[in-house]
């Protein structure tokens, strides 16, 4: 069965959409940064804290983003607060800041994650996201509802020292229609790449491709951005 699942995983990278779709090359560069509430109570040992910048550029000349060569389309803040139920499974709360050219986002979100226990196949992570996505300037319908499912599967790099292979798969859909969209599927990013210890295992460089698949609500044409995805994160 994990060997069904991890060849659908990589199909999701290569297998082109079925409709026209226009295609984009960009960049999502992030800073990252997690620790535990246990220094300050051991009470509190099971409470996480994490935060994200991300920078989203474009990078070749495109008509999608005014023919500018590496420009800025999107800029992101994740806040997120975890509480541990134990070594496999967390719930949690969390908010983003998005900055883009024409308006900004405020996103609410709550989820729940999940370790399975870990076998000979590596070692797999799903986690189940619902937001609630602000649009700033909209006069009505500004409030859309988002649910996300991610899969991922990460296995050690033999020879490598704690390099580990990483692959996973992201569904998004609108549960109501507003101001976003109509409701449906609306989005796939199916990601592979590299988790490098840099110094040591607290801080570490994911770095590798991603193919986010957008769907559009209005037009037959709908988007492919390929991603160059990389990520410096350190934990406390």
């Amino acid at each position: 069965m994990k060997n069904k699942i991890i060849l659908v995983l990589a199909i999701s990278l290569t297998l082109p959409p079925a409709m026209a779709a226009q295609n984009a090359m960009v960049g999502w560069y992030g800073l990252s940064a997690a620790g535990s509430f246990g220094g300050l109570s051991p009470r509190l040992a099971n409470f996480r804290w994490s935060v994200l910048h991300q920078a989203r550029l474009s990078h070749p000349p495109q008509p999608q983003y005014d023919s500018k060569p590496h420009k800025l389309t999107e800029d992101l803040l994740f806040v997120q607060f975890d509480y541990r139920i134990d070594d496999r499974l967390h719930l949690g709360l969390g908010y983003t800041r998005d900055w883009l050219d024409r308006f900004n986002e405020n996103r609410a979100y709550q989820e729940i994650g999940w370790h399975p226990l870990p076998g000979g196949t590596g070692r797999w992570f799903i986690r189940t996201r619902l937001e609630q996505r602000v649009h700033e300037k909209a006069a009505r319908d500004a409030v859309g509802l988002r649910g996300r499912e991610l899969i991922q599967w990460t296995h050690p790099v033999p020879g490598l020292g704690g390099v580990r292979f990483m692959v996973n798969d992201e569904v998004f859909w609108y549960l109501n229609s507003s101001v976003w969209r109509s409701d449906g599927f609306s989005e796939n990013r199916a990601f592979a790449g590299l988790d490098i210890p840099l110094m040591s295992n607290k801080n570490r460089l994911t770095l590798g491709y991603m193919n986010q698949f957008v769907r559009k609500g209005t037009s037959k044409r709908h988007l492919i951005n390929h991603i160059l995805f990389v990520n410096l994160g350190t934990r406390f």
